[in-house]
């Protein structure tokens, strides 16, 4: 549908074409072609040419992004890092605090944790790199979440968002138990991931908000899993964002209102009151 759709030229409607109609937004670009097409009709920056460059030639996903999607993502990723921050200072993590970020893949929001001694980690090296390459001066490390090369208690903080819900059931609490591992006895650890809280609408709708989620979790699973690897949830709250069903329809939603501000707004809203939301919580060490 999105392939029969994408058949106008879209640098000629200078920016006011959603990228799915436009006939160059599913074909690979050089990184000339990025900027002389996508740059010039987006106004895209220099760091987010590189960035969908990097996601079609480098990341090993390969996929072509267009430009008006990965700014929605990168609205989402800043949402969920500021209300991480906002998380942190609330529960007494000062200014200079060591932070580990575990799932930071690309770390396009390290500047929003610029108050805090950063450490990235995450598994795909070539995120890691490219997030080293972005960031000179920050640190970045190639990290399984199952193995986490740190002594016990090395972080006053630990985030890990929007990565738990891509584990098999069976491995979730073998991540949680090695999160506490690293975090002080006194750290908080700041868990973000899409509600999996049941309702009318999901049944119609499809419960996942990604089909790369294996299953999402309802507060009380959260909770129950967060207790099994050694700790207790402290609070909890929503973050803002379009979090949607999984599925072609929803996704040319995204692409429709990706960057009309308002209209994005009032169809989360709806999307969140019927149980599409993503949560973010708190949680401490008990043993």
């Amino acid at each position: 549908m999105i392939r029969l759709l994408a058949v106008l030229d879209g640098p000629g409607f200078h920016g006011r074409l959603p990228c799915v109609f436009c006939r160059y937004s599913r074909r690979r670009k050089s990184r000339v072609e990025l900027q002389n097409i996508c740059g010039a009709c987006r106004d895209l920056s220099e760091s987010e040419v590189r960035e969908l460059f990097h996601a079609q030639e480098n990341d090993p996903d390969r996929v072509v992004i267009p430009p008006n999607m990965l700014r929605l993502s990168r609205l989402h990723s800043d949402w969920r890092y500021q209300a991480a921050t906002r998380a942190l200072c609330e529960h007494g993590i000062a200014s200079g605090a060591r932070v580990l970020d575990v799932g930071c893949g690309i770390s396009a929001q390290t500047a929003l944790l610029r108050a805090f001694r950063i450490v990235g980690a995450d598994v795909n090296l070539e995120r890691i790199q490219f997030a080293a390459a972005e960031h000179p001066g920050c640190s970045f490390t190639a990290q399984s979440a199952f193995h986490l090369g740190f002594r016990e208690g090395s972080f006053d903080a630990v985030l890990c968002l929007e990565v738990i819900e891509h584990f098999p059931s069976g491995e979730r609490v073998k991540v949680i138990r090695e999160l506490f591992r690293v975090l002080s006895k006194r750290g908080i650890l700041i868990l973000s991931t899409p509600d999996g809280r049941s309702t009318p609408w999901k049944t119609m709708l499809g419960a996942k908000c990604e089909k790369s989620h294996f299953r999402e979790l309802p507060l009380a699973e959260v909770e129950n899993l967060v207790r099994d690897g050694g700790g207790t949830v402290i609070g909890h709250r929503p973050v803002q964002g379009l979090i949607q069903p999984a599925g072609k329809v929803t996704a040319m939603i995204a692409h429709c209102v990706a960057d009309k501000p308002s209209l994005r707004r009032a169809i989360g809203k709806t999307w969140a009151s019927m149980g599409y939301r993503t949560l973010l919580y708190a949680a401490v060490r008990t043993r």
